[in-house]
């Protein structure tokens, strides 16, 4: 018999999921499929949850948490070739990919736009042997959604991505990045740089304005190092999308894109895909054009 399988993360934003479960098995079993759930935990292997030898009669991954619990189930879908649909139902803080697809922040119409099963292919982001579906960044506060108190996060949403911003000005430091794309090559200083598969990026909804998830391209904007003073304005700007003007902002599209640390490398080592720890430098970061198939 076909079944759904659905992963839920119990400590996912408001952690109100867990009392949408009944929901979410009724919806499903009036339309006869079978429905098989598995809650997230911090000791979960999903290499063995979705074992592509096991998945043989699923014919839906749905996913009920945030950006990085959506981000383990693709890592693992894409390295074992799984090629079942994902859904997602958005119960984390930014829910930046649900937004991508269109996703009711209402669980319980999410939950029946799932139970419709209507299939559309998105591109993902390929950077060294690491998978993202919303955004590959490097430099300043490429950390934050990794340290971020979960509770002030789970509060005040985006607004505490900012507050943390802010609160790292007066530690700011100048990187070198050596950044070669489809049309050229940069070499300049920044503080931090953002590879966007959408338009949004930890809840801000137009970072990437012109950012297409199938469009088979990923969008850059990079933050270039200027007068410390310029800062707060520039961040007022990202907050209504009215950025990408800027003269300290450098933006792009391309299929392709390689990115080097020349200097200031030292404890930023590390880039940041989708909120968790992602490869250090140097990166080479690719699109793969509507690799995933997903329920929207």
């Amino acid at each position: 018999m076909s079944y759904v399988q659905l992963i839920y993360n119990p400590n996912s934003g408001q952690k109100l999921f867990s009392v949408h479960i009944d929901t979410f098995l009724a919806c499903f079993q009036e339309k006869g499929f079978e429905v098989r759930v598995h809650r997230t935990s911090i000791e979960d292997n999903l290499e063995k949850i979705l074992n592509i030898n096991k998945l043989k009669d699923c014919v839906a991954l749905i996913v009920a948490g945030g950006d990085g619990t959506v981000n383990g189930v693709v890592q693992v879908m894409m390295e074992q070739k799984i090629d079942i649909p994902l859904g997602v139902i958005p119960v984390g803080t930014a829910n930046d990919f649900a937004k991508h697809l269109g996703m009711s922040t209402d669980i319980a119409k999410a939950i029946e736009m799932l139970s419709k099963m209507q299939i559309s292919q998105v591109d993902v982001g390929k950077v060294n042997n690491r998978y993202f579906v919303n955004v590959c960044c490097g430099g300043l506060f490429t950390n934050i959604s990794q340290n971020i108190d979960v509770e002030l996060k789970n509060t005040i949403g985006k607004l505490a991505y900012y507050i943390k911003g802010v609160q790292q000005l007066p530690g700011f430091k100048k990187l070198r990045f050596k950044i070669q794309h489809d049309q050229g090559e940069i070499d300049d200083l920044f503080y931090l740089f953002l590879v966007l598969n959408g338009s949004s990026a930890g809840g801000f909804s137009k970072l990437g304005q012109n950012a297409n998830i199938s469009d088979g391209l990923m969008d850059f904007v990079g933050i270039k190092a200027c007068p410390l003073a310029d800062m707060p304005g520039l961040f007022g700007k990202i907050l209504i999308g009215d950025h990408l003007k800027d003269k300290n902002v450098i933006s792009f599209q391309s299929k392709h894109i390689s990115i080097e640390c020349l200097e200031g490398v030292e404890g930023f080592e590390e880039s940041d895909i989708d909120g968790e720890a992602g490869p250090h430098f140097p990166l080479v970061i690719e699109v793969m054009h509507k690799r995933l198939n997903v329920i929207k």
